[in-house]
């Protein structure tokens, strides 16, 4: 086995594979779940994702080409329209991360549901392009997924974290209040 090899077939490189097809697999089937379920899994499996991207392992690139995209812009819509209407009104929150913030006289806001459109864009496009089998190209995914972390879904990633954590814990259970909204009808 090459170094190369070595690199795309690495422990760290299997694991993030793993977790990054679940994840794009849990987004695109958002709508199998209740919002609660939804930001409850979620999590669970953003962290999750966060650490083994960290874990990829560095390398110089082998190609100078640019990675083949997959997710086209009418995908990356659907999954977003998708996202924003599970999350209903607990879609927008205040982003503290922003540079311009320090220059804004009023808050600057986020969508849950377009960060979540973000990442699994970058994450998708990488799984696609592991998924071709060729070792160069998979090699040069990795690299390119590993700086799209650091340099942008990485911290998207962590400011939706926040959010969803709010959302989770000092939000009121919607499904729990139009019940006992249902049982007090009766």
């Amino acid at each position: 086995m090459t170094e190369k090899e070595d690199i795309v077939f690495s422990r760290n490189t299997v694991e993030f594979v793993t977790v990054a097809a679940e994840f794009c697999a849990y987004i695109e089937r958002a709508n199998d779940n209740s919002r609660k379920e939804f930001v409850g899994t979620l999590l669970k499996l953003l962290p999750l994702l966060y650490i083994k991207a960290q874990m990829l392992p560095e390398d110089e690139p082998i190609s100078d080409e640019g990675a083949e995209t997959f997710v086209t812009e009418e995908t990356y819509e659907v999954i977003r329209i998708t996202l924003a209407e599970l999350l209903a009104q607990y879609d927008t929150y205040l982003d503290v991360f922003v540079a311009e913030m320090k220059y804004s006289d009023t808050p600057v806001t986020k969508s849950i549901s377009e960060d979540l459109a973000d990442i699994y864009q970058d994450v998708k496009n990488f799984v696609m392009q592991f998924q071709v089998g060729i070792n160069e190209t998979m090699h040069d995914a990795i690299l390119e997924c590993r700086e799209h972390f650091r340099l942008y879904w990485g911290q998207t990633l962590v400011n939706t974290l926040r959010a969803l954590h709010e959302l989770e814990y000092n939000t009121p259970d919607d499904d729990a209040n139009d019940e006992n909204a249902e049982n007090e009808e009766f």
